[in-house]
């Protein structure tokens, strides 16, 4: 036998290892409970993976569909130990963003967009979207702090408000306010009775710029 084929017999389970080392797949099957979601994978003609781990970047995670496509690499060419280090769904991803855009997105259409363009836009087809804080929101932009504090303020404090009183030992009778801090006076008008008060607390006093701004901060 001549070195070169001998040479080649002995390398051979070493190409087949590197052969075998990353590869294309189909997800079948996610367990999401997992410290570390795992997979099932469908690779080459009857081959297929169960409990294969998907390692996903620090601060982002998804659950993807069934047939979505996955890059898979098998750590010294052992296709008993992969790691999936790449998940795509060519179904639902979103084309033709500008050169440096970035954007998050769903199957259902949903998306956040980062475009130096457009700023950043948020898209929530026939979905709600909600923002929770423990503490105060906070948005820094000059102008909508004026809009905030003035106009939603002149809004709040012109407010009309129909409310049930008693007048006497009569039955109730619908007042209406106007200017809540002036409803006691000229403000105020009952329909068919003296005018009435309504009770404490139901609107209060005009709503001071630090009351509004204590939910919403617009700096």
């Amino acid at each position: 036998m001549d070195f070169i084929a001998q040479l080649s017999r002995i390398l051979e389970p070493i190409r087949n290892k590197i052969r075998m080392m990353v590869s294309r797949s189909v997800v079948s099957l996610i367990d999401d409970s997992t410290a570390m979601q795992i997979l099932q994978l469908r690779l080459m003609k009857d081959e297929t993976k169960d409990g294969v781990e998907r390692v996903q970047n620090y601060g982002f995670t998804s659950h993807p569909l069934k047939d979505s496509e996955a890059v898979v690499v098998f750590v010294n060419g052992n296709r008993d130990h992969g790691l999936v280090v790449a998940v795509d769904d060519t179904r639902y991803r979103l084309k033709g963003l500008p050169e440096g855009g970035v954007a998050m997105y769903d199957n259902d259409g949903n998306y956040v967009k980062l475009t130096k363009n457009d700023g950043i836009a948020i898209e929530a087809p026939n979905q709600k979207v909600t923002v929770k804080a423990s503490g105060d929101i906070e948005i820094g932009n000059t102008g909508l702090k004026k809009l905030v504090n003035e106009q939603f303020q002149a809004m709040y404090n012109n407010h009309v408000h129909n409310f049930n009183t008693v007048v006497g030992v009569g039955s109730p009778v619908i007042g209406v306010t106007g200017k809540p801090a002036s409803a006691t006076g000229s403000g105020a008008v009952s329909v068919g009775a003296t005018p009435a008060v309504p009770p404490t607390g139901l609107l209060g006093d005009s709503m001071s710029t630090n009351e509004l701004s204590s939910k919403v901060k617009a700096e």
